[in-house]
């Protein structure tokens, strides 16, 4: 009797692996995931200009315009990962996104815009060119975003 609990004791600590890796497969597949990265990433990158802009970090040219050209290359793939509409019960994105994909196409291409024009030479630069970035991602997460 306890040979045969140690024994399926065992099998399970053998199989939990088997299983969990299966569903994270599936997950770091999905369109949820890749969506959840990217906004992550974007996140990581505007929190490097706006902490320079905000002098909590010192300002360095070169890093704001790395930040700067890594959300152009973050806001040009937006398109491309939402097009799955994978919505799991925990995603932020609602779907009102494909519903009006038509708008949501055009505040992407906005963010891209605004991003373009970001001025990373200065820190007044930044500070001046830093708000319609705010403005454009407010712009689309009020109406896309669970709040």
């Amino acid at each position: 009797m306890e040979n045969e609990m140690l024994k399926r004791i065992s099998h399970l600590l053998i199989a939990i692996p088997f299983m969990l890796s299966g569903s994270i497969l599936f997950a770091e597949n999905s369109g949820y995931v890749e969506r959840s990265k990217l906004m992550q990433n974007i996140r990581l990158e505007f929190s490097v200009l706006a902490r320079m802009s905000r002098e909590k970090i010192e300002f360095d040219e070169s890093l704001a315009e790395s930040a700067r050209l890594n959300l152009l290359k973050l806001a040009a793939s937006t398109l491309t990962i939402f097009e799955d509409d994978d919505l799991p019960i925990n995603s932020e994105a609602l779907p009102a996104i494909w519903e009006n994909w038509d708008d949501f196409v055009s505040k992407s291409e906005d963010f891209e815009f605004v991003l373009e024009g970001v001025d990373t030479s200065t820190l007044i630069d930044l500070r001046d060119s830093l708000g319609n970035v705010g403005a454009a991602c407010g712009a689309c997460h009020q109406k896309y975003r669970m709040n």
